[in-house]
């Protein structure tokens, strides 16, 4: 709506200590429609504030705008009644209805979801489309939505597309609770297809001076689950040492730490990764501190009162080591999970099977691991094709490709 409302202030001329407002939108109902408001704002306000209590106002003016009677179809309306439904006069407003939404099917949810619908509520969604009732919600009043991301305020294409989401799964949320009738048709966008980002990974040799730089045992363990074991950070922060067994040689991935709290992995996600030989020496060589593999030293809460220790070690904490050891072996400091990406890339290089592949990133459909976490070029592609077709027996890593258990050690 910010593209279509435009609030001005001036010195009010009859009381030079109040502030004048001027609200100029467009007509909810009827685009051609301009609207203007002129009031005066409460006393003690400056230019700032009253413009932002005009804003305000200006959303009160726009919702009781869309329950003017109108013209439906060559039917009359009567007030409250909707446009698109004239007998179902008691649809709730977004805003209305997003606690419920938010009690109902975001709880269930992990708590880095619960966050991001949160924020996308907060930061987006409520400004352009709190005021406006489920039912009335179109493809209009979507795209005015990815307008003012995309245009006004220059956000990327994934996260503009991840907003109108929430929002699309919100309505059929709606639907489905009794919210919308059946048979009312959810509005849908069409979105432009975008070329794949370019994304860089490291070599082999790259990676190797990261494990290498580890000052001690406790960071060579940590560099060697992101590179010989694939995990994310927060299955990191999240490993406990029964989750380890090092006669066995494997660790069982169930737990992650998101945005500093401590919870179980997705679903699909969970389950037995191999260790390396040198993985298995870390940690038999770290002396453990606690029951989770890293351990705060001296760290506490920011969220917490009063403030106590944690029993695990944030996410973010260990990002920021593995930052600072990019920085020291001379790599780009892309962060840990490009780490992820680069030891799956390297083993698809090395013509280690899809499967394999999935199994050790843990994903609940191959698609994931194939089209986000294989960064192939089509050259690179041929090249191989091209080569299996010249001399089927010296393409590929034979470990991989004839059924047998493939080598986990990846960088040695």
């Amino acid at each position: 709506m910010r593209d279509e409302l435009e609030v001005t202030c001036r010195p009010y001329f009859k009381d030079r200590t109040r502030q004048h407002v001027d609200i100029h939108l467009t007509h909810p109902l009827d685009p051609a429609q301009p609207v203007r408001r002129r009031i005066v704002a409460p006393v003690g306000m400056d230019a700032v504030a009253a413009t932002e209590w005009g804003r305000a106002e200006a959303f009160k003016l726009y919702r009781e705008l869309c329950r003017e009677p109108a013209k439906v179809d060559n039917v009359e309306r009567k007030e409250g009644e909707s446009p698109k439904h004239p007998n179902h006069n008691t649809v709730k407003t977004l805003a209305e209805f997003w606690p419920q939404f938010l009690a109902g099917h975001v709880a269930e949810l992990k708590h880095s979801s619960k966050l991001n619908y949160e924020s996308a509520w907060a930061l987006h969604i409520r400004e352009v489309l709190g005021p406006i009732r489920l039912d009335e919600i179109d493809e209009k009043l979507l795209s005015r939505l990815r307008k003012r991301m995309r245009q006004e305020l220059n956000l990327s294409y994934s996260y503009t597309r991840q907003i109108c989401e929430s929002v699309s799964v919100a309505l059929r949320y709606a639907q489905s609770e009794g919210e919308l009738p059946k048979g009312h048709d959810l509005p849908e966008l069409t979105w432009a297809k975008q070329r794949k980002p370019k994304v860089e990974v490291y070599s082999r040799e790259g990676l190797e001076r990261f494990i290498a730089v580890a000052k001690n045992e406790e960071e060579r363990a940590l560099h060697l689950l992101l590179t010989d074991g694939a995990l994310r950070i927060g299955e990191c922060a999240g490993l406990m040492w029964k989750d380890i067994s090092l006669s066995e040689h494997t660790m069982e991935v169930t737990r992650c730490v998101s945005r500093g709290v401590l919870q179980d992995t997705a679903k699909g996600e969970d389950g037995v990764v191999p260790l390396s030989p040198r993985l298995v020496e870390a940690l038999r060589g770290y002396r453990p501190r606690g029951d989770f593999v890293f351990v705060p030293d001296g760290e506490y809460s920011p969220h917490s009162f009063p403030r106590e220790r944690r029993e695990y070690v944030l996410e973010g904490t260990l990002g920021m080591r593995v930052r600072r050891a990019q920085g020291l072996a001379r790599l780009a400091v892309y962060g840990p999970h490009r780490i992820r990406h680069s030891v799956l890339t390297l083993l698809a290089r090395m013509g280690v099977s899809p499967y394999a592949l999935q199994a050790l990133a843990r994903h609940a459909r191959m698609a994931t691991t194939m089209k986000y976490y294989i960064h192939l070029n089509q050259g690179e592609l041929a090249a191989q094709a091209v080569a299996a077709l010249a001399d089927p027996d010296a393409f590929g890593n034979a470990k991989a490709t004839r059924g047998n258990t493939p080598e986990f050690t990846l960088l040695t």
